[in-house]
């Protein structure tokens, strides 16, 4: 069955008929995520897509929910590049992947996956067929790390050499010295997830990333998002907020969801007033305790490996960037228009580096 129609997303009901549930609550796919999840979908396109033309496309043990835009029409996989996750087709086994990538490919226009795990059934799949169909354009991405969790990060710290530990225990000594600390781990419910969201919302926009404007706040589309999927999610009993607190203030918060038997944590931030004690590190600290405490088989670290991911998590998962390109007038177009965007883009950069050179130099 496939399935392509316009659904306004302020109507519920249609989007409940373009997306059934039962369709998603039937399945057991390989590799499950919360990008997988029905949830995840609703969210996705009552949010980001109103009254573009959603492309649902089911074969017996696969799903794939897509978006068709753009002036020259392109499948893109809902969600994956404005949220930047991992997130892939979901399907039961590899004859499921076939069948699924064969119907996307049928449609002869470019597709776009965003940036999903490499190697997976899926990804190898669809990267051979797509290779016979047309042009693949595929580019290894910056992976996403995790823990496998076991009985001893029950006790985080004493995984740590005693350098480390001593660090930790000064972190959490200047912490001290500004007042009271507590963690607080919520599993809350649709109300107060709304509440609890905008609290961490605020304190991420205490950081540096307010000044890089890589915020949620700052990013509309994630911000309507994460409100509508915090309430979904929360309905369904899996949405997490932590917080580290010192005396009455939130000093640096995490957004996740407990799932599949694993911790997804989506969004992490601090207040920069409390940078001197690291309350992001020893927020992370308890919270992986938590995790292992709890008997969960993983510690997902969403979005890409930074500096930071690299000192608690040794193990990645590999990404790569999929763009396909159908043998036709459709897909030359597209593509010609990609390689000149991307043409723009190293002129804009190279420009940018200069005047930047120039202006440090004192001759700008």
């Amino acid at each position: 069955m496939k399935i392509g129609s316009i659904v306004p997303a302020s109507d519920a009901s249609a989007l409940e008929a373009l997306l059934p549930r039962s369709i998603w609550e039937g399945m057991d796919p390989i590799d499950p995520t919360p990008m997988k999840h029905f949830i995840w979908h609703e969210a996705c396109f009552a949010t980001m897509y109103r009254n573009r033309k959603a492309v649902l496309l089911t074969t017996n043990g696969g799903i794939a929910a897509f978006v068709r835009k753009g002036a020259l029409p392109t499948l893109f996989l809902a969600g994956a590049e404005e949220l930047a996750e991992p997130a892939e087709a979901a399907y039961a086994d590899a004859e499921a992947a076939e069948r699924l990538a064969d119907a996307i490919l049928d449609h002869r226009l470019p597709v776009k996956l965003g940036q999903p795990p490499a190697g997976t059934v899926f990804a190898d799949i669809f990267a051979a067929k797509a290779q016979r169909r047309g042009l693949l354009v595929t580019a290894p991405t910056e992976g996403s790390p995790y823990i496998e969790l076991d009985e001893s990060w029950k006790d985080a710290l004493a995984r740590f050499n005693s350098r480390r530990r001593a660090d930790f225990r000064r972190m959490r000594r200047r912490a001290e010295e500004d007042g009271e600390v507590a963690f607080e781990f919520h599993e809350p419910g649709p109300d107060e997830a709304e509440v609890l969201l905008e609290r961490a919302i605020e304190v991420e926009a205490k950081s540096w990333k307010s000044r890089t404007r890589t915020a949620i706040a700052d990013n509309k589309v994630q911000l309507d998002f994460f409100r509508r999927y915090a309430r979904l999610a929360a309905q369904e009993g899996i949405f997490r907020i932590a917080f580290m607190k010192i005396g009455p203030e939130i000093a640096a918060a995490q957004i996740c969801a407990e799932c599949d038997g694993s911790f997804w944590l989506f969004k992490i931030g601090y207040d920069e007033r409390f940078a001197r004690c690291s309350p992001g590190q020893l927020l992370m600290l308890e919270s992986i305790q938590q995790a292992a405490g709890r008997g969960l088989k993983r510690y997902e670290f969403l979005g890409k490996a930074a500096g930071w991911t690299a000192f608690w998590a040794s193990s990645e998962r590999p990404r790569m960037k999929f763009n396909y390109y159908p043998w036709n007038l459709l897909g030359a177009a597209a593509l010609v228009k990609d390689v000149a965007a991307m043409g723009r883009k190293k002129i804009s950069q190279f420009i940018e580096g200069r005047n930047k050179e120039r202006s440090q130099d004192g001759n700008g």
